[in-house]
């Protein structure tokens, strides 16, 4: 990542705007797709943890009430997915997305629907919690047929749990000073973990496809 993407980077350059500008790449992240490489939860979480002022106590954000940043955070996001959701519905009928749609036989707008239909909301609030695809699920949802009823309280769970959980572990770890004297390993590691099922699912995408492709050639 680079150093000015760096959570430690924007808080400590921020100045007093830091808050503001955590919340706009919260909001950006959620809801504009060229923000899936904004950080998410690596911000957030250093939010919660410089919060409780063991970590980087200089910071304007030293001493900001836990509940105050849990509620711009969540209130971002939420607008995030609403906007992600409403470009994904203007963007319905473009020739791009018609071209996508009526690739493999046709069939991936309806794939998507279907998938949606069966686990709309629980893939709505999941994806709050992965990185990257809680950039493109909105609009994905969006495109398809989801009506904006059943989107919106699976968007403001999703935004809720996130927006508290998120900022108060980084609080209560930051209270702990062995932890809040190694910030930059911390957020590696949140940028990891976040990642993580990413990676799994890629891995796991990757062999079953190596052994349906061998089977296909031995046969």
């Amino acid at each position: 990542m680079p150093s000015f993407l760096s959570p430690e980077f924007i808080i400590a350059t921020a100045g007093p705007w830091a808050l503001a500008i955590s919340a706009l790449i919260v909001f950006a992240e959620s809801g504009l797709l060229i923000g899936f490489f904004l950080p998410g939860d690596s911000l957030v979480f250093l939010l919660g943890m410089v919060s409780a002022a063991t970590a980087m106590p200089d910071s304007s954000l030293a001493h900001t009430p836990i509940w105050l940043i849990c509620i711009i955070v969540a209130v971002c996001a939420f607008i995030g997915d609403q906007l992600g959701y409403e470009l994904g519905k203007k963007g319905r009928h473009t020739q791009l997305v018609q071209s996508w749609a009526t690739g493999k036989n046709g069939k991936r707008l309806d794939r998507a629907n279907r998938f949606f239909d069966n686990y709309g909301a629980k893939a709505i609030i999941l994806a709050r919690f992965i990185p990257i695809l809680r950039t493109f699920v909105p609009f994905a949802v969006g495109l398809t047929l989801y009506s904006y009823r059943r989107f919106l309280p699976a968007n403001a769970i999703g935004a809720i749990l996130w927006g508290a959980t998120v900022p108060i572990t980084g609080y209560s770890l930051g209270r702990i000073p062995v932890i809040a004297n190694h910030v930059d390993i911390l957020c590696i590691l949140i940028i990891l973990v976040s990642i993580l099922p990413i990676i799994i699912k890629g891995v796991i995408a990757w062999f079953s496809k190596r052994e349906v492709s061998e089977t296909t050639e031995s046969e």
